[in-house]
């Protein structure tokens, strides 16, 4: 029995997962023992709650087998991730940790007060470490994507284009990096899928289109469960 716990900010991306469950529970209920949690948008709120839940569940003797991330996202690139593409975030950045200078923001490893290969990060970076079996086969297919978290959403120009020369991102969210964080220091498989709802940088909400993201989310989620019903199942290498 696999312990999945599919995580989310808001209540409308996790029920992408929820309504999928319901779907694959009768064929998947004695292989697959899901949970889904409400992190709260921003980072803060997900390093104490995914990180309370982990810990509960361990006082119980219980642990997770793999964390999955999903959500809504901006897009940097709407060429490479246009609107309602599913991506696969291979590393994630805090965005806005550091110190503003004169010589611009400098993140705290620039600043030299973290190095930026201690454990969890590699070159500043938070990256996921791959499964073995059929869900990696299956989250392969969707774009690897750059991620950067933030606590406010750009929609200056300027920030836009500060993030872009600073960490070259593909992704924007407000939550990504602090689950990478979260299960990575805490030794548990972990990955994250995003979907794009809009282009970073725009304000005028009109011209987002939520429904398309999360109708791909959907899909994205019954993909991911129908990998749990062919052999071979997802561990950490």
């Amino acid at each position: 029995m696999k312990r999945i716990l599919f995580t989310a900010a808001e209540q409308e991306e996790l029920a992408c997962a929820q309504h999928t469950w319901r779907i694959f529970e009768p064929r998947l209920k004695d292989r697959v023992e899901p949970e889904f949690m409400l992190t709260g948008i921003g980072t803060t709120s997900v390093c104490y709650r995914l990180t309370k839940k982990i810990m509960e569940q361990r006082c119980l003797q219980k642990e997770y087998d793999l964390v999955i991330n999903i959500g809504i996202a901006g897009s940097y690139n709407m060429k490479s991730f246009p609107m309602g593409s599913v991506t696969l975030i291979r590393e994630e950045y805090f965005g806005d940790l550091g110190f503003e200078t004169l010589f611009g923001f400098q993140t705290l490893f620039q600043y030299e007060l973290l190095d930026a290969n201690a454990f969890p990060f590699k070159d500043g970076a938070l990256r996921r470490i791959p499964l073995d079996g059929a869900l990696e086969k299956t989250i392969d297919k969707y774009r690897e994507a750059v991620g950067v978290t933030v606590q406010t959403v750009s929609g200056n120009p300027d920030r836009v284009s500060s993030i872009r020369k600073r960490f070259a991102p593909d992704i924007e969210s407000m939550e990504g990096a602090a689950v990478y964080y979260v299960c990575l220091l805490e030794k548990i498989p972990c990955f994250e899928l995003r979907s794009v709802s809009n282009q970073v940088g725009e304000r005028d909400k009109s011209k987002w289109n939520i429904p398309l993201a999360l109708e791909s989310l959907t899909d994205a989620c019954k993909e991911i469960l129908a990998s749990f019903e062919c052999p071979g199942q997802p561990s950490a290498q």
